[in-house]
């Protein structure tokens, strides 16, 4: 398979060059024989009506003067003419060394018949004269005048023309090309030096960007198309690198323990693994809560397990998972709202809705409400807020990053791995909803869930 970049695979400039020199010159030649044809036609209308016209003048001498010579006095010598009685024989000839007929046509008094006209032009002599031959009565009998005349001087003149204009084609048709590739060249400078550029552009250097055309034109559309790409790329990197750091970092430590455990277990196995078992099932629980956000998280971004797509009474999921939490240590959790439909994955719902509630509970000092309502645009709305210290305006975008931990004195154990908010708002984006942290009332945080309606799908 030819590379993208070999010298074969980059044939654009005489490729547009042929291709322009095609669409000239097949024009061109077709447009020399249309002009031909037409200029045929206008020439041999011409012709038609001088020679009918000398067959008229012809008619009306006779019927003025009778059967005499002095009816082809004044004739056009160019043309031949003579007067057939009814019987077909020649009667009168002009010039004097016409000695037949020049048509077997005879007309009847008053009608005309015109033979061999041509009103095509093709390349070659013409054989056939144009021949009118014309009926009329003149002293009680009934006789033929014919007029003849040659076509191949027109003909010639037609045939000079379109040798010029054909010679002349292949001249216009090289500098059409010419022009082409010099077009081509100059559009095309632009774009081989960003595919350069780009093509210098490796994995560790991700920085650098293409210089983008002071026109605006398509081509620095491409050249800010490609910066944006290269944005993305190397946003995606430090996302990647910084998920690998984080990740790596949050696992160092529960396998710090599992390894320290393991040392005193080995020492004196009777005496030490009652001691150690429980620090190494609740690190054990840590590893396999963290590998499975993980994956969740890749499997939401990689789109490979959708779920199917309901219809969800968000008021009852949210007094469900209230109902879960009540009772539980000193947080009071408690359901606030009205009904409300949403059109959404139920499992993807369900788990965002508990891990909200989960962060809740873990930042509250008494209570934790979860509310649901339907907004005016007719979205599902769905806000889990608490009562502790809040979060502060500047750090309300940053919440909902990977590994991110606000309050970084508390403890691991109570401070989660900082993967619950980004689990949610992955969750939401790839159902088409949203979340947004805001100030609650009760003094903490406040987050707020909306997702589309029964309503707003089926009415799309």
């Amino acid at each position: 398979m030819t590379s993208l970049t070999s010298p074969r695979a980059r044939e654009l400039r005489p490729w547009l060059a042929a291709v322009t020199a095609l669409a000239v010159i097949v024009p061109l030649i077709v447009g020399v024989f249309v002009l031909a044809t037409l200029l045929q036609r206008s020439l041999t209308n011409s012709l038609t009506s001088r020679v009918t016209q000398q067959a008229d003048t012809v008619a009306t001498a006779m019927q003025q003067e009778g059967i005499r010579r002095s009816v082809l006095t004044g004739t056009d010598s160019a043309m031949r003419t003579v007067v057939l009685d009814h019987a077909g024989r020649l009667l009168l000839s002009s010039p004097d060394d016409v000695m037949a007929p020049l048509s077997a046509d005879r007309p009847a008094s008053r009608a005309r018949v015109v033979r061999g006209a041509r009103h095509w032009w093709w390349p070659g002599d013409v054989d056939n004269p144009m021949v009118v031959s014309q009926g009329v009565r003149a002293r009680g009998a009934h006789y033929v005048v014919q007029v003849s005349a040659s076509q191949q001087p027109q003909h010639e003149a037609i045939s000079t023309d379109a040798k010029i204009l054909l010679l002349g084609t292949p001249v216009l048709t090289g500098l059409a090309a010419a022009l082409a590739w010099w077009v081509a060249g100059r559009a095309l400078a632009p774009v081989e030096r960003m595919r350069s550029e780009v093509d210098a552009i490796e994995a560790g250097h991700l920085d650098a960007r293409v210089e983008v055309p002071p026109q605006k034109d398509e081509i620095a559309a491409l050249a800010v198309t490609l910066n944006r790409m290269l944005d993305r790329l190397e946003s995606s990197q430090r996302r990647q690198q910084r998920f690998v750091a984080d990740a790596s970092h949050e696992l160092r430590s529960p396998l710090a323990t599992l390894q320290a455990a393991a040392d005193l277990a080995t020492a004196d196995p009777a005496v030490e693994w009652p001691a150690v078992e429980p620090a190494v099932r609740a690190e054990l629980r840590r590893m396999n809560a963290l590998i499975g956000d993980l994956l969740l998280l890749a499997r939401i971004e990689e789109r490979r397990s959708p779920n199917p797509v309901d219809d969800v009474d968000l008021d009852d999921l949210a007094q469900a998972e209230v109902g879960r939490w009540r009772g539980a240590d000193h947080i009071e959790v408690r359901y606030a709202g009205s009904p409300s439909r949403a059109r959404a994955p139920h499992a993807v719902v369900e788990r965002a809705l508990r891990n909200l509630v989960d962060n809740g509970i873990r930042h509250a000092r008494r209570q934790v409400v979860v509310t649901t309502t339907t907004a005016a645009d007719g979205a599902a709305v769905l806000s889990v807020e608490d009562d502790g210290v809040g979060i502060a305006a500047a750090d309300r975008a940053r919440v909902f990053d990977r590994f991110v931990r606000l309050d970084e004195g508390r403890s691991r154990d109570e401070g989660g791995f900082g993967l619950g908010l980004a689990i949610v708002r992955e969750l939401l984006h790839s159902t088409g909803g949203e979340v947004h942290v805001d100030a609650s009332a009760l003094g903490g945080a406040r987050f707020t869930v909306r997702l589309p309606s029964s309503q707003d799908v089926s009415s799309r």
